[in-house]
């Protein structure tokens, strides 16, 4: 009996002992993250038991029947891919830390040769672009701004509507909310671009110092607006940018959604470019994700423009500073998802079914703006000069969203912004019955 008394005591000592541990554990400081704005949705999405419920949040191209279905182009270059994978005994090995070297030289003759009608050969000539294979785009912008944070700035302008990630990147990457800030991009109110504001905003408060400041804009389909400025907008944008001495971000993840033509819609390159050099260098962060519907296959790249006449070790230099931050966060990046992507860019039959892939896809999207139109009678929903891609602004507050959810199960993203490629001929009427009732609510229509 003493001896089991005695091991009693013990127990509860140590036991004691353990609680006081685990209460003054520092784990106990740690607070519940909010979900995330987008991603998070779907889990309310998926325990609705509504039968018309209807998923709007996420970017991704579904087809008429609602399936995320793969490209004809990529399906043949899967192929293609398994069929060495099986015959080859392929070589399962890590990728260099920069990426697979013959999908950076197909990305790069793409988006610095084709889609730029040639004026980015000299830079490809003279060896002046800092190329990587990145996790998507947004493994690009990471990259990019744990560089630039390190190196240049750590200051950054970004659009006052803008994906809600963008924000959250820039912050775990060494820019703090002190030196992020928000420009006058769209108007809610007006429902469009405020290219005066935006301007005369930079104008009066980037000062042109020795340290530059960032900006990061959207190649074209701005997210989540899907309005962007015209291209003679953009003339005078670059314009000030470039007199303001400021540091271009490029995302360019929807080339292609805009027009149904990827060479086209690269006209931002094209027009930051006939500047001629930035003396901080050009940085776009591209993915094919969208376009080529690899979402899961994270492939992407960034692309850093630096002076033709910097000096001859910049680019060595560059690579050696982006290789231990690539190396610190992912070592290395997948391997199938830029074989895929190479064979498509290397294949010149199917690039060109790449490129009908896109149209029709695109083909597809318009069509939802239109029917959405011929019910609703929303004028900026054919806006085809300004409104792009597969996102339309509802310009919903918070409570027209709640109820989009609540009475009729169909889920926006919090700012109202609305996934086109989610509508198909099965549910078309009972959505457009729905934004039309909720609309009347608080009607900016």
């Amino acid at each position: 009996m003493l001896i089991y008394s005695s091991r009693l005591k013990k127990s509860l000592i140590n036991t004691s002992y353990q609680l006081r541990l685990i209460h003054n554990s520092l784990l106990n400081q740690i607070n519940p993250a909010p979900p995330d704005k987008i991603l998070g949705l779907t889990d309310f999405y998926n325990n609705d038991p509504n039968p018309l419920k209807v998923n709007l949040t996420v970017g991704i191209y579904k087809d008429n029947n609602g399936h995320v279905s793969t490209f004809p182009s990529v399906l043949k270059a899967q192929s293609l891919v398994n069929y060495n994978y099986n015959q080859k005994n392929h070589n399962l090995a890590y990728l260099p830390i920069n990426g697979n070297q013959f999908y950076s030289q197909n990305v790069l003759n793409f988006i610095w040769n084709d889609s730029v009608n040639g004026l980015g050969q000299d830079y490809l000539t003279h060896d002046k672009i800092n190329f990587i294979q990145t996790l998507s785009g947004t493994g690009a912008i990471a990259i990019t701004a744990k560089f630039l944070s390190k190196f240049l700035s750590n200051s950054i302008w970004v659009p006052n509507y803008s994906w809600p990630n963008h924000l959250n990147i820039f912050k775990q990457n060494g820019f703090d909310d002190n030196n992020i800030f928000k420009y006058d991009y769209y108007n809610h109110e007006m429902g469009e671009i405020s290219i005066e504001n935006w301007l005369n905003q930079l104008k009066a408060n980037v000062p042109k110092s020795k340290t530059p400041q960032c900006i990061l804009l959207h190649a074209c389909c701005h997210n989540p607006t899907g309005v962007d400025p015209t291209k003679e907008q953009w003339k005078t944008i670059i314009d000030t940018i470039y007199d303001l001495k400021m540091i271009p971000i490029i995302d360019m993840a929807y080339q292609g959604l805009e027009s149904g033509n990827l060479i086209d819609d690269a006209y931002l390159l094209r027009i930051c470019l006939s500047k001629g050099d930035w003396s901080n260098g050009l940085y776009l962060c591209q993915s094919f994700a969208k376009n080529m519907g690899l979402y899961g296959e994270r492939v992407g790249s960034l692309s850093i423009l630096t002076p033709l006449k910097s000096h001859s070790n910049l680019k060595q230099n560059i690579d050696s500073q982006l290789k231990p931050i690539i190396r610190s966060v992912y070592s290395s990046p997948p391997g199938y998802g830029s074989h895929v992507a190479n064979q498509v860019l290397s294949n010149d039959d199917l690039k060109m079914e790449w490129f009908n892939d896109v149209q029709n896809m695109v083909n597809r999207l318009h069509s939802i703006r239109v029917k959405l139109y011929n019910n609703l009678k929303w004028d900026d929903l054919i806006n085809f000069k300004q409104q792009h891609g597969m996102f339309y602004f509802t310009r919903f507050n918070q409570d027209q969203v709640n109820l989009l959810k609540e009475k009729y199960s169909i889920y926006l993203t919090d700012d109202g912004r609305l996934s086109l490629s989610g509508i198909n001929d099965s549910n078309i009427d009972y959505i457009s019955q729905a934004l039309y009732d909720v609309s009347k609510l608080y009607s900016l229509k």
